[in-house]
């Protein structure tokens, strides 16, 4: 090799055999000189890279098992024994998220069903699109589950209870599970056209989500600040008023759906 200081011809080592001039090592003769492939340098970088990103891989695989255990063990759990969700918390977190996902995906079917329904008119009028029918729903009832677990956490607080918003979300996603099942119900009756049993079954598990759930953690510790009847009093007010607004949204929509059918043609 060539030493850098007298430009003489010397073997490879730490010190030039000409001027004693200290050698540059493998590593910066590398990046001193373009021409040198690294890979060359370090061959199993490559390797190392290719496995880092496998074990990154496995460990989201890994993870996403683990919370789908989490969820199994947490449904079963509180569909044998729903009282157990006061024992629910942040932990729980993730798995309550999915129970508000999962009604809200059974509420947006049940009303894109229902609107399919609906004739788009004698001489082929516009329906309504799949947006407006399920995606939309889909997150409106998302946010109004959120609202009503982030109105709950506030009466917490104005009855001065020890508990974080991610436990009251957790606890309330907990509650919500045997009302998941009363939707089911009767999602199950109005595709079998009991439509009396259905709209029961239906308007209970509904009612549970506004009232009862926030109903149920408000009573698990005892208040110091207001008295929980108003509190309550104003979390019911406050929740059935924004679900109006849902309920007329959607009423509008099948309305226009219905009268487009009726005279699309016109």
């Amino acid at each position: 090799m060539q030493c850098s200081n007298c430009g003489q011809q010397t073997e490879e080592g730490k010190f030039c055999t000409n001027c004693g001039a200290q050698l540059p090592n493998d590593e910066y003769a590398a990046a001193a000189d373009p021409t040198i492939n690294t890979n060359d340098v370090h061959p199993q970088s490559q390797e190392k890279y290719q496995e880092q990103t496998s074990y990154q891989s496995n460990e989201a695989v890994d993870k996403l098992k683990t919370a789908g255990a989490n969820f199994g063990h947490f449904f079963v759990t509180l569909v044998k024994s729903p009282s157990e969700a006061k024992k629910a918390n942040s932990n729980d977190l993730i798995s309550s998220i999915a129970t508000i996902v999962i009604f809200s995906l059974l509420i947006a079917l049940g009303y894109h069903l229902s609107i399919s329904t609906i004739p788009t008119g004698f001489f082929g009028g516009p329906s309504i699109s799949f947006f407006d029918s399920f995606v939309l729903p889909l997150i409106e009832f998302i946010i109004l589950f959120v609202l009503v677990a982030a109105l709950t956490f506030a009466g917490v607080k104005f009855a001065a209870q020890a508990l974080t918003f991610t436990d009251v979300l957790a606890k309330y996603g907990a509650y919500l599970i045997p009302f998941l099942l009363l939707f089911a119900v009767g999602f199950l009756f109005a595709l079998v056209d009991l439509t009396s049993l259905s709209a029961l079954f239906i308007l209970i598990s509904v009612l549970g989500t506004l009232l009862i759930a926030p109903t149920l953690i408000l009573l698990e510790q005892p208040a110091v600040g207001f008295d929980r009847i108003y509190v309550l009093l104003g979390i019911y007010f406050i929740s059935l008023l924004v679900f109006g607004f849902f309920i007329q949204s959607f009423i509008e929509s099948i309305l226009s759906t219905l009268l487009g059918g009726m005279f699309g043609g016109y």
